[in-house]
């Protein structure tokens, strides 16, 4: 609890009047007339009314010490922000070499009335190349002052100047932002100091500092208030004790002055302000005229912020304390990104190896939020796709680039932007008969897009938290906080993406706990608990998933086989941190399967395409390196690849040909002799190896040759020791009570077996059975049925299991089995009825709310026709 401050007088307007009268009483006996119609009590009373505006004004006093005291710790507002864009200098016709100087200013054809139009200032010089019809260039929306006399040195320690046109915009990264320079002599000026020539004078550059503390060798600092427009040069400091004439001192400055009469001349961007925030091609009237010329901005400007507010000042004052010049705390590292860039209004860093499994240690990642206008707004509404408009590289590198020189030595920083999910809420909402249904919706929609914001708000002071789930006990506690509501119900939860069709892969993470990827269509989606929720972990536009693999190995890996429009073949993708982040790697290949392995501890991926096997390392600028399997036939496609370390520790890899040429075998790392081990004549699609304690078993599910056949179900082999096996080792075929067609994907549960099929579901298999037989799922199941009459449902593409998990896909999206197969339960739904979770990292946003607000009658009504 906050200590309470003491009133300095705390009578009011009663009691002064009363002390007022107890004095006649005292004083003027013969006064008896005490009415306030009387001529005395009326002035009496005016006294005590303009006495209780003294008192309290004399009460905010403490108000003022305390913004006294925060200007005394260096606490001080934060400047506007200049917004940010890229400008388009065009012309008609291909010419001569253009110059477009530094500074170059650009405004709006047309301004609001009675409103400034907005001038953007190029950051740097450019030169359109002949030939070239255009060119981009950066902008800011400020004024470029140049060489602006500011004072002259005075040489005395303390020394304040100002710049004549303040505010200064907030730094953007750029050191032109602020540039001041001191008159200074040739023989004072070294090889490698700063120097700056205007005219016929040389001016000293000085740096800008947060304070006068730990300078280095250089001395030549000063501190600057960018609202005011403040500069400060180093005060003198005085160690003697209490009581010393400090007059008669030496001076001993903090940090060096400029000297008596020496000229002081600033270099500076001012203005600023959420004014520049301007819509895509607003920018087309140049100020300053370069004939030939056109100028546009493609996208609009972002980043404008207004400067701070003196209230938002004193809030945020006391957290000043805790700001260190090191980054050490979670804490720290968010407070000097906010106080680095105005762009920026939230900032969360965390450790990623809690997080990660793949993270190394000692690696910090700092997600931000940027800044969105009020205006960007509607009715307090925060978009994803507003916010990603807002996220400009520049402001990242900037926070990147102070925060590397502030962390410990030894960490790793990452700074990234946050990610969004957009989250919908449907409900009926049950209304008294007086209560305005259509005030009272529009207050309600109002409230759930102030609350379900990634940025604070009145509702929600700091923001939605990262990774807290939104239940619906939320919407509950928002609906009733209106007073006229009876009740609330039918409360939905809905999301926009979510791997709802065409999942053709699923692969479990090895590492990540309860993590699983899903491709469906462009999108691959990752769970991050098991199918409760889904989020998108890699967007690959015009493409389509076909197969995604997680390394057994190594954690962080993933490999994802997309295929390209127009039948352009296939392209490769690769996520070295869980989907994070993704490289485009081979294209052109035509690419069936591949399989992640370790080879002499590193990670190496095999590629079976349609005219051989591949190996591909993951070193930087690597490329597929073709495999000889069968030299009689060097073109020989391939049509599933697997990868796995028999029981004496030899990486094996094992490749189902295409044209039913049977399945090769190398237990030398991958590298050859490959050797065919049987199955010629077979059209086998999948490869898959179940690890038995330590022993290894392949699998391999066959392809029907169409319709609705039943098909050969798998083949097994046993690969303990995979150097014992040849073309003499006879495969087991596995097919009593298959049913379903074509086997498309194998997953094991211990010694049991999942194949997804064609026709017949989930298929199951106890491999430890004296007499193994697939048994097929009831129709009940919660698969997706194509002819519940013939007992046939719709294709499964996919299965994968880990645990007492079974995860499928399909058409219809995930399913998810959590006793054997026996039953699934659709994992991919876009409603939830429950709550929606989200990852650690990412934030909600407000989509269009579907509330219905109706009446207590209507429902009554309702309710009586039997509705």
């Amino acid at each position: 609890m906050p200590l309470q401050s003491p009133n300095l007088d705390d009578r009011n307007f009663a009691q002064l009047v009363e002390e007022a009268k107890a004095r006649i009483r005292a004083t003027a006996p013969e006064w008896t007339d005490m009415s306030a119609s009387d001529p005395g009590i009326v002035l009496l009373e005016l006294f005590a009314y303009l006495t209780e505006s003294l008192i309290y004004r004399l009460n905010r006093l403490p108000d003022k010490a305390y913004t006294e005291f925060l200007n005394l710790i260096g606490v001080q507002l934060y400047p506007p922000a200049a917004s940010r864009v890229t400008l388009v200098f065009s012309r008609a016709r291909a010419g001569e070499a253009v110059e477009i100087p530094r500074g170059t200013r650009v405004t709006v054809s047309r301004a609001a009335s009675g409103e400034e139009p907005p001038v953007f200032s190029t950051v740097q010089a450019a030169t359109l190349p002949a030939g070239d019809t255009s060119i981009e260039v950066t902008a800011y929306n400020c004024d470029l002052v140049i060489a602006e006399q500011a004072d002259q040195g005075s040489g005395r320690p303390g020394q304040q100047i100002a710049a004549k046109r303040p505010p200064l915009i907030a730094p953007t990264g750029d050191e032109l932002d602020l540039v001041l320079g001191v008159e200074a002599e040739a023989g004072e000026l070294g090889e490698r100091v700063p120097a700056i020539r205007h005219e016929t004078k040389t001016y000293r550059v000085w740096r800008e500092v947060s304070r006068f503390a730990n300078l280095g060798d250089d001395r030549h600092a000063y501190v600057v208030d960018r609202v005011t427009g403040t500069i400060s040069f180093g005060p003198s400091a005085h160690p003697e004790p209490e009581g010393t004439d400090s007059e008669a001192l030496p001076s001993s400055p903090l940090a060096e002055v400029p000297l008596a009469g020496r000229e002081i001349r600033l270099w500076y961007r001012r203005g600023g302000g959420a004014s520049g925030n301007v819509p895509a091609g607003a920018l087309t009237t140049l100020k300053d005229p370069i004939a030939g010329l056109e100028v546009t901005n493609p996208e609009p400007a972002v980043g404008g912020r207004e400067a701070e507010t003196l209230e938002n000042a004193l809030v945020r004052g006391p957290q000043s304390l805790f700001r260190l010049e090191r980054a050490v705390t979670g804490r720290d590292y968010e407070m000097l990104a906010l106080a680095a860039s105005r762009a920026v209004m939230r900032a969360r860093a965390f450790t990623t190896s809690v997080i990660w499994a793949h993270a190394n240690p000692g690696t910090v990642e700092l997600l931000l939020v940027p800044h969105l206008p009020e205006n960007q707004r509607p009715g307090g509404r925060v978009t994803a796709e507003a916010l990603k408009e807002q996220e400009v590289e520049e402001v990242r590198a900037q926070i990147e680039s102070l925060l590397d020189v502030r962390h410990p030595l030894g960490a790793t920083l990452r700074v990234n932007w946050a990610r969004y999910k957009t989250v919908r809420v449907g409900a009926r909402i049950v209304v008294r008969r007086e209560e305005d249904i259509a005030a009272l919706r529009q207050r309600v929609v109002e409230r759930l897009q102030l609350t379900i914001n990634p940025l604070p708000t009145r509702f929600n002071a700091a923001g939605w938290s990262f990774g807290q789930a939104l239940r619906a006990s939320n919407v509950y506690e928002i609906a009733l906080w209106e007073p006229g509501v009876r009740w609330v119900d039918n409360v939905r939860l809905l999301v926009e993406k979510v791997p709802d069709s065409g999942v053709e892969s699923i692969a479990a993470d090895a590492f990540q706990a309860d993590t699983w990827f899903a491709g469906s269509a462009e999108t691959l989606f990752r769970s991050l608990n098991d199918g409760a929720g889904w989020e998108p972990a890699g967007e690959f536009p015009g493409e389509k998933i076909e197969v995604v693999r997680t390394h057994p190995d190594r954690a962080g890996f993933i490999a994802a086989v997309t295929r390209l429009p127009d039948d352009g073949g296939t392209q490769l993708h690769i996520s070295r941190d869980c989907g994070e982040t993704w490289e485009a790697s081979s294209r052109g290949l035509a690419v069936y399967d591949v399989a992640w392995a370790l080879r002499d501890g590193n990670p190496i991926l095999y590629i079976a395409a349609d005219n051989g096997l591949y190996e591909l390392s993951m070193t930087p600028e690597s490329s597929p390196v073709q495999a000889l399997v069968d030299e009689s036939d060097q073109t020989r496609g391939f049509y599933a690849v697997t990868a796995f370390n028999d029981s004496e520790g030899d990486l094996t890899v094992a490749v189902a040909s295409t044209e039913t040429g049977g399945v090769y075998l190398s237990s030398s790392g991958g590298r050859v002799p490959y050797r065919n081990i049987g199955l010629s004549g077979q059209d086998i699609r999948v490869l898959a190896v179940q690890h038995d304690n330590v022993r290894r078993h392949l699998w391999a599910g066959a392809a029907a040759p169409g319709g609705d056949a039943p098909g050969s179900g798998c083949f097994h082999i046993e690969v303990t020791r995979a150097r014992e096996v040849t073309s003499q080792s006879s495969w087991n075929a596995r097919g009593q009570g298959w049913s379903g067609g074509s086997c498309r994907a194998i997953g094991f549960v211990g010694r049991m077996l999942y194949a997804a099929s064609h026709h017949a579901g989930v298929l199951r298999l106890d491999s430890s059975s004296a007499t193994p037989a697939w048994e097929p799922p009831e129709v009940t199941c919660g698969l997706p049925l194509r002819d519940r009459a013939q007992f046939l449902f719709q294709p499964v593409d996919t299965v994968a299991a880990t645990g007492d998990l079974i995860m499928a896909g399909g058409l219809e999206g995930v399913f998810t089995s959590r006793n054997g197969g026996a039953t699934y339960e659709r994992a991919s739904s876009k409603e939830y009825r429950e709550a929606v979770t989200l990852p650690n990292t990412w934030l909600f946003c407000s989509g269009e709310h579907e509330i219905n607000v109706v009446s207590e009658d209507e429902v009554r009504q309702d309710e009586e026709r039997g509705n």
